[in-house]
């Protein structure tokens, strides 16, 4: 897969899209798939096909994981549209390459390709903007796309934004002027990040955050059996598989891979942690792990795409 963003036109408005070569452009009416094979809410599906119907915002079909269609609602904003492009849109177009996406966020710190998994809301965005503020290399935000190079995973820096609520921004000392409201009645904004997007950044460890009542964090190293299903349940838009059994048959070997030659992390942390404390927190957690890594594996590896 091809890493360079792509701008494309639809009705007069600039939208954005992660990958090069698929085309995206505006729909004058809406295609229907003759067999769903999964259907959800605002959603059908199948191996090759993917429909998208978001009420006030727009209807979306992706296929053959090399073009996008959007037909956008009246008055429908910008932003929201390509909330809905490079979220659900874009997993489908991966699914469909049977390229693995992960919900999770990237950075590069020190030697180590580190990827924060969880669900929204777990705090991903924040403790990767918290550390690249600090120096690490951003990657990727919410979608992490992975490829392998000699049955080792990669990570492709994709993103050069991050969107963060906006109690977090004030949490990391950053202002809200000038920023891209997501959803016109929500506190949450894109925040643009310096970002090298023609790489390929190994993948070293997972963190796994969840959160829970307790006043300390909590840190499980997951093995074997329990690493695998861990990492099977972090795939981005892992329910829509069903309807797409050759991308989760491919995905098989490939979850085993990753399992066998990256750590994975559980981080239980406090619900009322602040971004900070987080945030030195795993900077203990991951120091203590780069010795051993570098020793055995060397610096983290980094191609250009």
């Amino acid at each position: 897969m091809k890493t360079f963003r792509k701008h494309a036109k639809l009705s007069g408005i600039m939208y954005r899209f992660p990958i090069k070569d698929v085309i995206v452009r505006s729909a004058s009416v809406r295609k229907k798939i003759k067999q769903a094979d999964y259907i959800g809410p605002c959603v059908r599906l199948n191996q090759h096909e993917f429909t998208l119907d978001i009420a006030d915002v727009a209807w979306f079909y992706a296929c053959s994981g090399n073009s996008v269609e959007v037909l956008p609602a009246e008055n429908a904003s910008s932003s929201a549209i390509d909330l809905y492009l490079n979220g659900s849109v874009y997993g489908a177009i991966l699914h469909q390459q049977k390229t693995l996406p992960f919900h999770g966020s990237c950075f590069r710190y020190q030697s180590l390709g580190i990827m924060i998994c969880g669900d929204s809301g777990v705090g991903k965005s924040s403790l990767t903007t918290a550390f690249c503020l600090q120096g690490a290399d951003f990657l990727t935000d919410d979608v992490t796309p992975i490829s392998f190079k000699k049955n080792k995973p990669y990570i492709h820096a994709l993103s050069d934004r991050i969107k963060l609520w906006g109690d977090s921004l004030q949490q990391l000392n950053q202002t809200q002027d000038g920023l891209e409201r997501i959803i016109p009645e929500r506190e949450k904004f894109y925040f643009p990040m310096p970002s090298d997007t023609h790489k390929l950044v190994s993948l070293d460890l997972i963190i796994r955050l969840r959160v829970y009542d307790q006043p300390d964090i909590t840190i499980e190293p997951l093995e074997g059996i329990p690493s695998f299903t861990a990492l099977r349940n972090e795939i981005f838009r892992g329910e829509y598989l069903p309807g797409m059994p050759d991308s989760e048959t491919a995905y098989l070997s490939q979850l085993v891979a990753i399992s066998r030659v990256v750590q994975v992390i559980n981080v239980y942390r406090p619900r009322t942690i602040t971004i900070e404390r987080l945030r030195a927190e795993m900077v203990q957690l991951i120091d203590s792990i780069i010795p051993d890594r570098v020793a055995r594996e060397g610096v983290t590896k980094t191609y250009a795409l």
